[in-house]
């Protein structure tokens, strides 16, 4: 079937030609300042793997300390453990005193050392630190950058273990959890797929346009604790099916019921902090996000 359109444009909509800026800041009025996570590049020599870890571990068990787990888009939706040295300033000396970081760390001298680009080769002298670390010790809400076209959301996390988020993602720090809910939602996914950015045909996930620009209407504290509820319900539902990865999870042949049913309810909520008559269609909520 076809129909007749007066304009169509560059999101294929039969609307007027809007175009979905970048935002350094969010557009909602409630939203909280996102970031990248932080950038090691250190050929390896900051990264550990479970092995690496545990041999780390034996050799010095006070380097403990300097021990955090590492989570990329990978480690996150397929549940694979990684883990990184992070070493304070005030620590480095300690951290040299053990065998196992000083070789690592000699290795990310090393390699910036020889690098061509001149931010890398700043950092020789510093192979202890990340080069952009936006790590902080509190809760956070966890977005990995990349996720598969097929899943109808993306799985997103609520972090309060320590994790160091990788470049590879983005996080909200000391974010509320009425938050999760509104990122978790079937319109913030329309919004995604409609005005993201792809890698391959996977969705690319951006904090300048898909969450910065994102519309977003300012809500109550009732709303606000709907939202929280339905957040931790997802949670909740997920630790009943720990034998799966997330990326089982949110696969669409294998995604259990009864989060289908969270992801549902979640949906009902969020759109109703926009307006009260439900949307009939994709396309309905996007030409909606775009008059906003």
């Amino acid at each position: 079937s076809s129909r007749q359109v007066a304009n169509i444009n560059g999101y294929l909509m039969p609307m007027g030609n809007i175009f979905i800026g970048r935002r350094a800041n969010p557009l909602s009025p409630q939203f909280l300042p996102i970031c990248k996570g932080s950038m090691a590049r250190d050929n390896g020599g900051l990264v550990l793997t479970a092995e690496e870890r545990d041999l780390l571990l034996e050799e010095a068990p006070s380097a403990i300390k300097f021990i955090k787990p590492f989570i990329g888009g990978s480690e996150f939706i397929k549940k694979i453990s990684r883990y990184c040295l992070w070493i304070d300033d005030n620590d480095v000396d300690n951290a040299y005193r053990i065998p196992f970081i000083k070789h690592r760390l000699n290795i990310v001298y090393s390699y910036r050392a020889n690098s061509k680009a001149p931010s890398t080769r700043e950092y020789a002298t510093r192979p202890h630190l990340f080069v952009q670390r936006t790590y902080r010790n509190i809760d956070f809400i966890y977005i990995p950058q990349v996720s598969s076209s097929r899943r109808q959301y993306i799985p997103i996390g609520y972090m309060s273990n320590g994790e160091v988020a990788s470049d590879k993602s983005f996080a909200i720090y000391n974010a509320p959890m009425w938050l999760l809910s509104v990122l978790s939602s079937k319109i913030h996914m329309v919004w995604i797929q409609h005005v993201g950015g792809r890698l391959k045909t996977d969705y690319s996930y951006s904090s300048n346009i898909c969450y910065n620009s994102f519309p977003f209407p300012k809500i109550s504290n009732e709303q606000m604790d709907r939202l929280t509820t339905l957040a931790e319900n997802i949670l909740l539902v997920r630790e009943n099916h720990t034998e799966m990865t997330l990326g089982e999870m949110y696969n669409p042949e294998s995604m259990p019921l009864d989060l289908k049913e969270a992801h549902h309810a979640l949906d009902i909520v969020v759109e109703q902090c926009y307006r009260t008559e439900p949307f009939t269609s994709d396309e309905e909520r996007l030409e909606y996000l775009f008059k906003l």
